[in-house]
């Protein structure tokens, strides 16, 4: 978590240097208003790429939590499922996992079309 909130304070400091949140200040809109309507939307889109494609690594971290913590769920399933040699399960959680990951990839795509100007196609 840190690191995402250290990730995002440099790259705030970044975008904030940059052209069009200069010009910004110069037409004279409020520091809360540059802030937020130009600096923090390009600034936050590093960190929903980095949050969607750390979801598989938050699953597979699941499983020493679960053994820790003696907790049942999809880590302890996927563990006894590798144990006791269960191909078609540990397929189902590895299918699972990646579905959870592609979903979490295109929400993330998503966003990006909401915050990012660029990304926009209009048709023709």
């Amino acid at each position: 978590m840190a690191d995402r909130i250290l990730g995002m304070r440099n790259v705030m400091v970044t975008t904030l240097g940059e052209d069009y949140v200069v010009m910004a200040e110069a037409k004279g809109l409020t520091s809360r208003r540059v802030m937020w309507a130009y600096a923090a939307r390009n600034a936050i889109l590093p960190n929903i790429t980095s949050f969607a494609l750390s979801l598989g690594f938050v699953v597979g971290g699941s499983v020493l939590t679960e053994i820790v913590f003696s907790y049942p769920g999809i880590g302890s399933m996927l563990l006894k499922g590798v144990e006791n040699e269960d191909f078609p399960l540990m397929q189902g959680i590895f299918l699972v996992i990646s579905l959870a990951v592609l979903v979490a990839n295109f929400l993330a795509d998503l966003a990006y079309v909401v915050l990012d100007p660029r990304t926009r196609q209009e048709a023709e």
